[in-house]
């Protein structure tokens, strides 16, 4: 009785053992990679990200895919490859900052093919947890349904941070745009709130207030924001903007400002003074230095035989000859002025134009997009993603992270690893969120698509992912509790000749 036992107790280990494996035993092989969507062969990732999810895009009536690391193996059964979390950590754990070798077997007219074993490759460097964005339907002048969303990218989850549908009156309209963070921390944060409601919901020190930034002396309230990393001010772009539609262009719109000048906003004696505001120029996209001492903004000087009185007409005529170029000013903290502005990137000299400057972290380098011309360059087919070291003054395209589509919107992450950036390179309508490695000589390894829990996700999501942030924390304040702050009336900023 006990052999009887021991015999069957045998034979359901081997059979448990041969349902785990699964993988064919005898297989032709395939010289060349397997074609898979999205496109994770070869690619680096955070060792605290989510779970690549994939579908198999080559002909099959069945499909094994087997993946290794170390002594450890997982294999997935099915056209979706969409790992549990337990298992991806326990592929992660064991890949101990090498890489996960994946290998793919089709059946195809009775006969297995194994194709060639790619690499996913683990990065010991981690990633902020969190990450936020707007997302926004596909259309240039409706904006009916906005939400700014966080997502916590260990996993799958996301939650709304604020939705322009909680706060509506028809006819009219509410848009929600430019949501910023201090040192990747939510206890100092905003968004703008544009038209009905309008103001810019500012949270300072965990406060949450509605304040509106319009002066007599300014074009308008506050656009592009960017928080003083060491120092209790923020920097924004004032703009009068209009947009082109093209009917036959590739590009498809342009949004051009008509004037822009930069300003520095203090939220403890709620003013702001202005930092560049040049009556012939086009300033835009301030961003401070990580001392919290230099402010890098965009600068394009209007075209010399547009008269000021015509300029929204002639800007229509000229929208090609707008090429921004980088500068940037020195910031005392201590008198509260700026010094003269010095030029960083002349873009305009090589016929192209430079937008949305980035410090890394450590002060190294400086990330910007590159384009022929104009300020919205996520519209723009040829623009891509660029790297200048700051003291030497040389910089070249982040060529593993481009694509032959539209780069922008990029962030780094806190410890300057990692760089977020949305892309429309799936389709050119949409764009989606791409992370790249980046390595200690301001080059990267090969971008990914953010990761979904379904491998058909992006197929059937009909919205853009707008200006991604990083972030170590979630927002806790509700969209609840920012409804009541979008619903009052905004505290007035006054305007000063000095920051402090």
């Amino acid at each position: 009785m006990k052999r009887i036992t021991y015999y069957i107790f045998m034979m359901a280990v081997a059979l448990l053992a041969s349902c785990s494996s699964g993988v064919p035993s005898d297989s032709t092989p395939v010289e060349r990679l397997p074609q898979i969507y999205p496109d994770y062969k070869g690619v680096t990732v955070p060792c605290n990200i989510a779970p690549l999810t994939f579908r198999i895009e080559e002909e099959g009536g069945d499909y094994v895919t087997r993946f290794t690391a170390g002594n450890h193996e997982l294999v997935v059964t099915g056209r979706e490859i969409e790992p549990s979390l337990e298992d991806w950590q326990s592929l992660v754990a064991a890949a101990n900052g090498n890489s996960i070798s994946v290998d793919v077997f089709v059946e195809q007219d009775g006969k297995w093919r194994g194709f060639n074993a790619f690499s996913i490759n683990v990065s010991q460097d981690s990633i902020d947890p969190y990450i936020s964005y707007r997302l926004i339907p596909p259309s240039y002048v409706a904006y009916e349904n906005l939400s700014i969303c966080q997502r916590d990218i260990s996993n799958y989850d996301e939650e709304t941070i604020y939705n322009n549908r909680l706060v509506v009156s028809e006819p009219d309209g509410q848009c929600i745009n430019c949501h910023a963070y201090k040192n990747y921390r939510t206890d100092n944060m905003q968004f703008h709130v544009r038209q009905y409601k309008g103001g810019t919901v500012f949270v300072h020190d965990g406060n949450v207030k509605k304040i509106d930034l319009k002066t007599d002396s300014t074009i308008s309230a506050g656009v592009y924001p960017f928080f003083n990393p060491v120092y209790d001010i923020v920097a924004y772009s004032v703009n009068n903007t209009g947009q082109i539609f093209h009917t036959k262009n590739h590009n498809k719109v342009e949004v051009q400002d008509q004037f822009s000048d930069v300003i520095v906003y203090n939220p403890q004696k709620e003013t702001v003074t202005f930092v560049a505001n040049d009556p012939d120029d086009l300033e835009v996209f301030p961003a401070w230095s990580p001392d919290g001492k230099m402010l890098y903004y965009c600068v394009s000087e209007f075209p010399k035989d547009s008269l000021i009185a015509e300029r929204v007409s002639r800007e229509v005529v000229h929208y090609r000859d707008i090429k921004y170029d980088i500068y940037r000013r020195p910031w005392n903290p201590e008198t509260g002025e700026f010094g003269e502005s010095e030029l960083v990137f002349a873009a305009s000299a090589l016929g192209k134009s430079a937008t949305f400057p980035r410090v890394s972290p450590d002060g190294k380098y400086l990330l910007f997009a590159l384009g022929e011309y104009g300020c919205f360059h996520i519209w723009h087919k040829d623009a891509d993603l660029y790297v200048m070291d700051i003291e030497k003054g040389t910089y070249w395209p982040l060529e593993n992270a481009n694509s032959d589509f539209p780069e922008s919107y990029h962030a780094w992450s806190s410890n300057g690893k990692w760089v977020l950036f949305a892309s429309r390179r799936e389709d050119t309508n949409y764009s989606r969120l791409y992370i790249a490695h980046m390595n200690e000589d301001g080059t990267s390894d090969k971008a990914f698509l953010l990761p979904q829990e379904s491998a058909e996700y992006y197929d059937f999501f009909d919205r853009s992912y707008n200006v991604p942030e990083f972030m170590k924390e979630p927002v806790t304040i509700t969209p609840q509790e920012f409804v009541e702050v979008v619903e009052s009336e905004p505290v007035k900023v006054k305007y000063s000749t000095k920051v402090k």
